[in-house]
């Protein structure tokens, strides 16, 4: 008979909410809505949280930390899909263009995300740093701490999404999800679970129509600019 493969999981995280752009890496929301999730992850044998660079997914994994002693490993290809140059422009435009890039049918894997990476670039910069959890069997328990759109490119492919659109998946602000590995065959368990709205009974709108909400409007006028 041959045995059942191991179970190795991957937590796959958004970081918590923030106003990008601010003074402080999250929201005060923004931290409650991680240290929910930590308290959920608490006793959770993590090995290690590799992380983004960027500082408010640096702030969500320091903020697991606390209920989980895991090492923090910034891992630079968790970073954000990357824009072009858009320093000094309008943040509410900045979110407008964004949300009209990720619900835009028009959208493919090849499209530049606001003149920047396209997501196919996105795909093969992230996908070796998973391809490796996929083939070693010396892990059991680990976090990635990332962003909206990294995530999607990771659960599309697993989702087997293969264009040209992408994967049709939210990614709610502090949010989990929990890949299983078989052998080298990875498994969606979890998909955008959020701890402190089990029922997203708060969450009926895109993340990015909740930035702009924070930030004083619903309709994108002109609004503050993108700090350097």
């Amino acid at each position: 008979m041959t045995p059942t493969p191991t179970c190795r999981r991957l937590y796959l995280v958004r970081h918590g909410e923030t106003l990008y752009g601010g003074e402080h890496h999250l929201t005060e929301e923004g931290y409650k809505q991680i240290e929910a999730l930590g308290a959920l992850l608490a006793g959770v044998p993590l090995e290690a949280i590799y992380a983004s660079p960027l500082d408010r997914a640096q702030a969500t994994a320091q903020t697991i930390a606390r209920f989980v002693p895991a090492p923090i490993v910034t891992v630079e290809a968790l970073r954000e899909i990357e824009p072009g140059a858009i320093e000094g422009s309008d943040v509410l435009q900045v979110l407008a263009d964004i949300r009209s890039y990720f619900a835009g049918p028009e959208t493919t894997w090849d499209t530049p995300f606001l003149g920047g990476e396209t997501y196919r670039q996105v795909r093969e910069r992230v996908w070796p740093l998973i391809d490796d959890h996929v083939r070693r069997s010396d892990w059991s328990r680990v976090a990635m701490v990332a962003h909206g759109g990294v995530n999607n490119a990771v659960l599309g492919r697993i989702l087997g999404t293969t264009g040209p659109g992408l994967a049709n998946i939210d990614q709610d602000f502090g949010c989990l999800n929990i890949i299983d590995f078989f052998g080298e065959r990875p498994v969606v368990r979890l998909l955008n679970f959020t701890a402190y709205d089990a029922l997203k009974l708060a969450l009926e709108v895109p993340s990015i129509d909740a930035v702009a909400d924070l930030l004083g409007t619903s309709v994108y006028p002109v609004g503050p600019r993108l700090r350097s």
